[in-house]
């Protein structure tokens, strides 16, 4: 694997909450919204940042037919990049993940199908409760999950994407917008200009 896509999934795995401390990814349920997006501040030792999870169109990669996830966010050091994910099924998972494009300030685009050394057991998944609760000033139906021993995750099927409203843990992840349509950076603060998304109708079956 190149340094740059070393870069990407470090940058992937360390800020999204599809995977756990130790690196294994578990699998809440997609929300496939289309055209759909939320916007999250996550927290780190470096500080605050901001990301977007959007739901795009639907696209083919060997064969498989899936559909496009796309995470934007502001990377110290490196601007706005963007990450698009061709997954397969229902969850994220490793078996459903068939194509990554990395989009960076100043690099060419990139495409390459993730790798799928997955060793190791996913953490277990619990739910603990569900329950009526205020997110970003909308009233929603929240289902609490303890993931593993101690991280805990909100999720409802009214957001987009990841459907997750919040992440506790050592970095956690907290919905501040979500909607359909629009523009899902507005009033964020962020001013970089955005990746485009995949063309429509440009989709090939790639063998």
């Amino acid at each position: 694997m190149s340094r740059i896509w070393a870069v990407i999934l470090t940058l992937w795995f360390a800020a999204m909450p599809t995977a756990s401390a130790q690196g294994e990814m578990f699998g809440l349920p997609l929300v496939p919204q289309r055209n759909g997006w939320a916007r999250y501040t996550a927290q780190s030792s470096d500080g605050a940042t901001e990301l977007v999870f959007k739901v795009g169109a639907f696209g083919t990669h060997n064969g498989r037919r899936g559909q496009w996830y796309i995470l934007e966010m502001d990377a110290p050091g490196m601007g706005r990049i963007a990450l698009h994910f061709l997954v397969a099924g229902e969850k994220f998972s490793p078996e459903n993940l068939l194509l990554v494009r990395s989009y960076i300030p100043g690099r060419e685009p990139q495409e390459q199908e993730p790798p799928k050394d997955t060793e190791g057991e996913s953490p277990p998944i619990k739910v603990l409760r569900k329950h009526p609760e205020t997110v970003a000033g909308r009233q929603l139906e929240v289902t609490e999950y303890l993931i593993g021993d101690k991280l805990k995750a909100g999720w409802s099927p009214s957001v987009p994407g990841l459907g997750m409203t919040y992440l506790n843990g050592d970095n956690p992840l907290r919905l501040v917008a979500f909607g359909v349509g629009g523009d899902p950076w507005k009033n964020s603060g962020s001013g970089r200009p955005q990746w485009p998304e995949p063309e429509k109708g440009k989709e090939k079956d790639k063998k």
